[in-house]
């Protein structure tokens, strides 16, 4: 429930000038210590010697799924954005006390939940970052558990039943299918980028019908029902009304679906009629992105017609989904967004969606660039993870953008699922492709280009 904002503030005795907000993740709730932590390849901003601040965003939690506190509506304006800005500014004072002057820069750095945090920062408190990172920023839920509806009933209708003739969700589809399905995503996408290596860089162009794998027999390991082809092919495209229109961009096709992330997020593992899966299990739908909170409501009976309508006042408190970059323009503030194309949790389309409009509203690519950067990475589950080059450091691309003036066009990235392989993560809209000569592992052999 609510109580007042906690927060954590390290202030190392020898201070680089700079001032970090660790961003948090999933609904908060709980208190991390403060030392500037972000993802693998990045040091930590205390080890760096910066001050950094950690807030558990105005509530308490049991972990940072717990999402009781949206049945507080001032909890649900601290969480939305009101405890960032409190925290802000008190931790900005004590620094100032502390060390004798303010931060000379000042960042705010998450991802997933601290991803949001990140945007709201910018569009909503533009005067207070100098830079910022938002990585897989869950930008606009009010929007987007729309799709989460659809998943669930879609393969909740076509899951095999227990002897109760209940339906055992994580059984819609086995390994065996995934596998399936990632693979022909593969076979068909692999090389657009010039070369088949296991990533699909090209992913603008990646499109794919699942109804090539549908039996023409008995259903095995080597096929999918018709039933499977149909309901995998509608929760791909996106939710829609009974009149026929579109809720929500469908996702981007990707390898992650044959990964261990997607049957998590997606249908889970669950041998009984509960399911486990993040989605099923995600009460921040019922409690935080549904006005009025409606913690018994059965996601299996949410209604695509009537029940949108419910999610829409969240976002007068959560969203981040603005294109008014003015404020974080006029002071010259500069923002990396980075976002896994593999990400089934948040769907990388919205978040594409969401920067191809700003780049509408801003005047173009390049206007847009000299202050906010998209980058996708190919076969990255959500803020990590999948089959990807997942290891990449945006902290100190933010740092030099801000401190020295030089813009990042690609992220450099490795990962422990290509092993000695690195290679550009490019800056929208351009993909990397291959150069056409040399090894594939070699960073030297992709180039960033326009689709």
């Amino acid at each position: 429930m609510h109580r007042s904002v906690g927060f954590e503030l390290r202030l190392p005795l020898q201070w680089n000038g700079r001032f970090h907000f660790q961003g948090g993740g999933g609904v908060d709730g709980v208190l991390r210590p403060a030392y500037g932590t972000l993802r693998a390849g990045v040091t930590p901003a205390l080890a760096q010697g910066a001050a950094v601040v950690s807030s558990d965003m105005g509530h308490t939690g049991t972990n940072s799924r717990d999402a009781s506190f949206g049945a507080d509506p001032q909890a649900r304006l601290d969480w939305g954005y009101q405890a960032m800005d409190k925290v802000t500014r008190l931790s900005k004072t004590v620094i100032e006390r502390f060390y004798g002057q303010g931060p000379r820069w000042s960042y705010y750095i998450g991802s997933s939940g601290g991803g949001r945090q990140g945007m709201m920062m910018a569009q909503r408190f533009p005067a207070h970052f100098d830079g910022i990172v938002s990585g897989a920023p869950i930008l606009e839920q009010h929007l987007a558990q729309v799709s989460s509806m659809q998943m669930l009933q879609a393969f909740t209708a076509i899951a095999p039943r227990n002897a109760s003739d209940q339906p055992i969700l994580s059984r819609s589809f086995s390994d065996d299918d995934l596998k399936l399905i990632a693979a022909g995503v593969l076979r068909r996408c692999d090389a657009l980028d010039g070369v088949a290596d296991g990533l699909i860089e090209a992913y603008p162009a990646c499109q794919y019908d699942v109804a090539e794998l549908q039996c023409t027999g008995a259903k095995d390991a080597s096929c999918l029902s018709a039933e499977q082809v149909d309901a995998f092919t509608r929760v791909m495209a996106g939710p829609r009304n009974s009149a026929g229109t579109l809720l929500y961009p469908g996702a981007p096709w990707d390898t992650g679906i044959g990964e261990p992330e997607w049957r998590s997020d997606q249908i889970g593992s669950a041998t009984g009629p509960v399911p486990n899966s993040r989605k099923y299990t995600n009460e921040s739908i019922r409690m935080v992105f549904m006005t009025p909170p409606a913690p018994g409501f059965d996601y299996l009976k949410f209604d695509f017609d009537k029940d949108p309508a419910s999610m829409l006042a969240s976002a007068s408190f959560s969203a981040t989904n603005s294109t008014d970059y003015a404020g974080f323009k006029a002071r010259q503030g500069k923002q990396i967004v980075y976002m896994g194309l593999s990400d089934y949790l948040v769907n990388p389309s919205g978040v594409n969606r969401w920067y191809r409009a700003l780049v509408q509203a801003q005047g173009g690519v390049e206007a847009t660039r000299s202050f906010v950067r998209l980058f996708n990475v190919p076969g990255m589950a959500h803020s990590d993870g999948g089959r990807s080059l997942d290891i990449f450091d945006p902290v100190t691309a933010i740092h030099d953008w801000v401190e020295k003036g030089i813009a990042p066009d690609h992220l450099r990235a490795t990962g422990t699922r290509f092993p000695g392989r690195e290679r550009p993560i490019c800056a929208w809209p351009q993909i990397a492709r291959y150069s056409g000569s040399g090894s594939v592992e070699a960073f030297s052999s992709f180039v960033c280009r326009n689709p």
